[in-house]
């Protein structure tokens, strides 16, 4: 175990948009781990509502650190990540809003980044809040063909092996990054604004020689989509298929054309059902998708909802 006098600094940094409730219960349960010395650090990303005040009221101990606008995950998560590192912080903690965690489980992750030297970025086990023995997340690796990072999940516990695997991929819902890892790559890429960062980034770490890692010794429970599902639930559709296209050609440039076609063919398939189904706005966020990256529009969309195939 590691000793109190010698832990490391690690400052978590939570994302905040609207979403007061799994915020303060993603704080309550971090309040009651057992890892001492480390700084909690809410991003809010210019929420519509109270937010920042009641987390403010609430919580006094947190930093909490305002936005005047949405900033997405990469923009929200890069103002923290340079917040704490002004702090002298040893690990940033990147953590949802939408979690849960286990009281011990940030020790694991830190005694394994200090004994295995090539860690550039370590995860949990991400569980499923609404079923705790089944794996939502167990690491994964990067596909070109997809031009994304995929998790390897659904599996129950008890077919999951417990020991420390190397990965190419884990979800930006949970990672713990060493500093390091920031002055080797720089932070988060703000083009995506929102979805396939997260595998941007670990590739970037992986070319530096830095190694990622998952282990099922440390847990979360995470409720999955919870900020996007309802209110604006074509959203993930849009940024997954504009920024696969982006990852691709910003990492992978020659084997664009292949991870083109891969995805057409794909959504040209799922947009069939789509119509069959009346579910045009998912065809109107996928339309929307491709065009804005032949058009080079990356970073926020102003389309919500993609409820009309004439907005596209």
């Amino acid at each position: 175990m590691i000793s109190v006098t010698k832990e490391p600094k690690v400052s978590i940094v939570i994302i905040n948009w609207n979403g007061y409730e799994d915020t303060y219960e993603c704080i309550e349960s971090l309040m009651k781990i057992t890892y001492k010395n480390l700084e909690i650090v809410v991003v809010d990303n210019g929420s519509d509502t109270d937010d920042v005040l009641d987390l403010e009221n609430k919580f006094e101990k947190v930093k909490v650190l305002r936005n005047k606008e949405n900033l997405g995950f990469s923009g929200g998560n890069n103002i923290g990540i340079n917040y704490s590192l002004k702090q002298n912080s040893d690990f940033i903690l990147l953590l949802n809003n939408d979690t849960t965690v286990n009281d011990n489980f940030l020790e694991p992750l830190v005694e394994k980044s200090l004994v295995t030297k090539d860690i550039g970025i370590i995860a949990p086990q991400i569980n499923y809040y609404s079923n705790p023995k089944r794996i939502w997340s167990a690491g994964g690796k990067i596909s070109k063909i997809r031009g994304s990072g995929f998790a390897f999940s659904n599996k129950l516990e008890i077919e999951h092996s417990n020991l420390l695997k190397e990965v190419t991929f884990v979800s930006g819902c949970c990672m713990l990054i060493k500093k390091e890892a920031f002055e080797k790559v720089g932070l988060f890429d703000e083009k995506y604004f929102l979805y396939t960062e997260d595998t941007d980034f670990c590739y970037r770490v992986n070319k530096t020689g830095l190694k990622i890692y998952i282990t099922a010794e440390s847990k979360i429970y995470h409720k999955v989509n919870k900020s996007t599902e309802t209110t604006f639930s074509t959203l993930p559709l849009y940024y997954n298929t504009r920024n696969r296209l982006y990852f691709s050609k910003k990492n992978f440039k020659y084997f664009l054309p292949i991870t083109f076609i891969y995805l057409s063919i794909t959504m040209i398939l799922k947009c069939i059902g789509w119509f069959i189904t009346g579910k045009t706005s998912n065809i109107s966020a996928v339309y929307r998708g491709f065009k804005d990256f032949l058009i080079g529009k990356m970073y926020h969309t102003n389309y919500l909802n993609f409820s009309d195939l004439n907005q596209a």
